[in-house]
């Protein structure tokens, strides 16, 4: 878990299954711009192998990495592959690392596949796993709440979860909602 570690995301971890080496987030992504040519030397199929490999060993700086490397390839992830894409977040188990799909990888999903992911992001927000309900109403943040493509799609997924037992999905929804009402009064 992350205790102990100089990294602040990390040591606000609550899971117990979060590993981190303490790498602070200036470092990442210094070492993150340092692979794109490496990144980009991979095929597509390489990458998500890769990235399923680094999330599996439960790392969350590994996870950053992963996160980077499926940024480049949403195209391979087409409503037949949402369960690759499903497993895929639901092992991040943290809300830093959560966050960071919601943010970079979820919304391209989302343009290529509205439909079909919102239907995804409904059977997401009442799922056992915390972490794929947090992340069901996050991915409206930022940029995709600024949109005000989703707005109602949105308040529907957070009315769901605003009395969810978890503080991370709870603040979620908060997140949520503050956006929404920042860009949409």
């Amino acid at each position: 878990m992350g205790e102990g570690t100089p990294y602040v995301a990390d040591a606000n971890e609550p899971d117990p299954r979060y590993l981190g080496y303490g790498v602070r987030a200036p470092e990442m992504k210094r070492f993150l711009a340092s692979l794109k040519p490496q990144f980009a030397a991979l095929d597509a199929d390489q990458k998500i192998e890769l990235a399923t490999r680094l999330i599996a060993s439960g790392y969350g700086e590994q996870k950053g990495v992963a996160i980077a490397l499926l940024e480049n390839v949403p195209e391979h992830f087409p409503p037949e592959r949402f369960n690759l894409m499903q497993e895929l977040v639901s092992s991040l188990h943290g809300w830093s690392k959560i966050d960071s799909v919601t943010k970079l990888f979820l919304p391209n999903i989302l343009s290529r596949h509205e439909q079909e992911t919102i239907e995804l992001l409904g059977r997401w927000n009442i799922s056992e796993d915390k972490w794929l309900r947090r992340a069901s109403v996050v991915l409206f943040t930022r940029k995709v709440a600024k949109s005000g493509l989703y707005k109602d799609i949105a308040c529907r997924l957070c009315h769901a979860l605003i009395h969810d037992n978890e503080h991370l999905v709870q603040t979620g929804v908060g997140w949520c909602l503050r956006d929404l009402m920042r860009w949409h009064k």
